[in-house]
């Protein structure tokens, strides 16, 4: 038992009376970012391999195949751009490029994929193996992505509303006599 306590104290550490853990998690933007770039991967090689596999000939399934893969990579590639621009402050999140939006377009991937996988996956598919994979990767990477995107938009919510909390919090604080707020904190 002590030696198992030992272990767990390694990524702790004590703060005001109380052991807090000092791994560092990942956020849910971060998390949503590397879905995003390892779907718009996965993206490009579903379009490669179709295409370098039908080189010369091209049935419709296969360039419904080579248009799910490029159309996704554009897109992605987009979305990847406008979070480095919000990153850099060239873009500002509170006008059109909301993380309310960048979940909504990771829901619009969601029903591209669905039809993708669909035609990619089935019998007489046009493209290979590796293409096939990444379809299912590209697929589940924008279900998964959408999830990360969504609890970024409620966080991003849940910071803006105790900002607005602490400014109405000091508006109140600077109106009230001193006397009040001695009384208030002797109080509670």
């Amino acid at each position: 038992i002590a030696l198992d306590s030992l272990k767990r104290m390694d990524n702790a550490r004590i703060v005001d009376g109380k052991v807090e853990d000092q791994r560092e998690r990942t956020g849910p933007y971060a998390i949503k970012l590397m879905v995003q770039v390892t779907m718009w991967i996965a993206s490009i090689i579903v379009f490669g391999s179709t295409s370098q596999a039908n080189g010369n000939g091209c049935s419709t399934q296969c360039a419904y195949a080579i248009t799910t893969g490029l159309l996704s990579f554009i897109f992605l590639s987009f979305l990847l751009i406008f979070n480095f621009l919000a990153e850099i402050n060239r873009l500002s999140r509170q006008v059109w490029f909301t993380y309310q939006f960048e979940a909504f377009c990771m829901y619009l991937l969601i029903l591209w994929w669905i039809p993708g996988v669909a035609n990619i996956a089935s019998v007489r598919s046009a493209t290979p193996g590796n293409g096939e994979v990444f379809a299912f990767v590209a697929f589940f990477g924008s279900i998964y992505g959408s999830f990360k995107a969504y609890h970024t938009y409620v966080e991003d919510n849940y910071r803006r509303a105790i900002e607005e909390r602490e400014k109405e919090l000091k508006a109140l604080e600077l109106e009230m006599p001193t006397s009040q707020i001695e009384y208030a904190v002797e109080r509670n």
